[in-house]
C-alpha cells in the first residue's frame, strides 16, 4: 500500500474506518483474537486495466469464541460472509484505495451481534450468557441481585428469580441436552417500557440425566420462545418473563406423559421402543406380562419378554440407527389402560 491508502464501506462496523491501516488492524482483530482459527476463501478475482481497479469476491468463515474490545461477549456462534473488495491501485501497482461492499448486518445476525444500539449491553448479554447455560455465575453481572422471573409454562411454574431460572437453563443446556445451541431470531427495545424483548429458537438433544427430569429418551427438539426483559433506570435486569409453548417442546423429546398415565407404562413405551429389550423393560412390567396383536409377524408372540425382544432386534439388529415418535398418550382409569399412539422409522 501507499502510506495514506485510504478505505471505505457502507458498512455499520467500519464506518468510522477511513485508512487501509485502520481497516488492516480491525481485520486482524476479527480474525486472531474475536474468532481465532477463522478462514477464508477467494472465489474469484479480476481486474479492469483502464481503471487500475481490481476486484476481489471472498467468503470469510469464523467461530465467535474470543474476547475483542468493543465486541460483545462471545456467543461461540459461526459466521459465513460473503464480501467484495475494490481495491485501486496507483501507477506503481501500489494500493492507495480500499471499497469494501458487505453485508455486515447479516453476517452479524449469525454470530448474535444484532442488538439495535438502543437494547441495553446487559440485557443482550443476559440472553446469550443465559441460553449458552452459564447460569447464575456469569449472569449475575447484567441483574439486579433480586430479579424477579416468571413464566405460564408447567416446568418453569415453580421459578420466581433470575437466578433459579438461569440455573434451570444451566441443567437443561449443559447436563440434560449436552451440545445444545440456540438462535437470536430477532430483539427490540421499548424505550417507553424499558423493556427489551428476545425471540429465540433452542436446540437441543435429550441425552443427559438430569435430576427431576425423565430418563434420556435421545430424541430432540427445536423450540421458539420469547423473553420479555425488564432493565431499570441503570440498565440492568430486574424482571423476565418468558412465554414459551412448554407442552409442544416436551412433546418433541417425549416428556409428554399427562400426569394421570402411570409412569411404568411411559418408560416400558420408551424402551421398547428404542430398542433396550427385556433387560430393560422388565423393570416396568409383571414378570408374567402378555402381549397379544393381529399382525402376521406377531401373532406367535405371547409375552412381554417375547415382544421386548422381537423389538430389540427389529430396532438394534435388523434397522440400525431406526427411531420412534410418540405423538400420543392418554389413560383411562376406569380400565387402567393406556393408550400411546407412535410412528417408527427404520431401514
Amino acid at each position: 500500500c501507499t502510506h495514506d491508502a485510504i478505505f471505505s464501506a457502507q458498512a455499520e462496523p467500519l464506518k468510522d474506518i477511513k485508512t487501509v491501516y485502520g481497516y488492516s488492524e480491525w481485520m486482524k482483530g476479527i480474525a486472531l483474537v474475536a474468532m481465532p482459527g477463522s478462514s477464508y476463501e477467494l472465489n474469484s478475482q479480476s481486474f479492469d486495466a483502464k481503471t487500475n481497479t481490481a476486484m476481489f469476491f471472498g467468503t470469510f468463515h469464523g467461530t465467535h469464541s474470543g474476547h475483542l474490545e468493543g465486541f460483545p461477549a462471545p456467543t461461540y456462534k459461526s459466521m459465513e460472509t460473503q464480501y467484495v473488495y475494490s481495491i485501486h491501485v496507483n501507477a506503481h501497482g501500489k494500493v492507495d484505495k480500499i471499497t469494501k461492499v458487505w453485508h455486515s448486518a447479516w453476517a452479524a445476525a449469525q454470530v448474535g451481534w444484532t442488538a439495535p444500539s438502543n437494547v441495553p449491553a446487559d440485557a443482550v448479554h443476559l440472553f446469550h450468557a443465559c441460553e449458552s447455560g452459564k447460569g447464575w455465575h456469569d449472569c449475575k453481572q447484567y441483574c439486579t441481585h433480586d430479579a424477579i422471573f416468571s413464566a405460564q409454562a408447567e416446568p418453569l411454574k415453580d421459578i420466581k428469580t433470575v437466578y433459579g431460572y438461569s440455573e434451570w437453563m444451566k441443567g437443561i443446556a449443559l447436563v440434560a441436552m449436552p451440545g445444545s445451541s440456540y438462535e437470536l431470531n430477532s430483539q427490540s427495545f421499548d424505550a417507553k417500557t424499558n423493556t427489551a424483548m428476545f425471540f429465540g429458537t433452542f436446540h437441543g438433544t435429550h441425552s443427559g440425566h438430569l435430576e427431576g427430569f425423565p430418563a434420556p429418551t435421545y430424541k430432540s427438539m427445536e423450540t421458539q420462545y420469547v423473553y420479555s426483559i425488564h432493565v431499570n433506570a441503570h440498565g440492568k435486569v430486574d424482571k423476565i418473563t418468558k412465554v414459551w409453548h412448554s407442552a409442544w417442546a416436551a412433546a418433541q423429546v417425549g416428556w409428554t406423559a399427562p400426569s394421570n398415565v402411570p409412569a411404568d407404562a411411559v418408560h416400558l413405551f420408551h424402551a421398547c421402543e428404542s430398542g433396550k429389550g427385556w433387560q430393560e423393560c422388565m423393570h416396568f412390567c409383571t414378570h408374567d406380562a402378555s402381549f397379544d396383536a393381529q399382525a402376521e409377524p406377531l401373532k406367535d408372540i405371547k409375552t412381554m419378554h417375547g415382544y421386548a425382544e422381537w423389538m430389540k432386534g427389529i430396532a438394534v439388529v435388523a434397522m440400525p440407527g431406526s427411531r420412534y415418535e410418540l405423538n400420543a398418550q392418554s389413560f383411562d382409569p376406569e380400565t387402567r389402560t393406556a393408550t400411546f399412539f407412535g410412528t417408527f422409522r427404520g431401514t
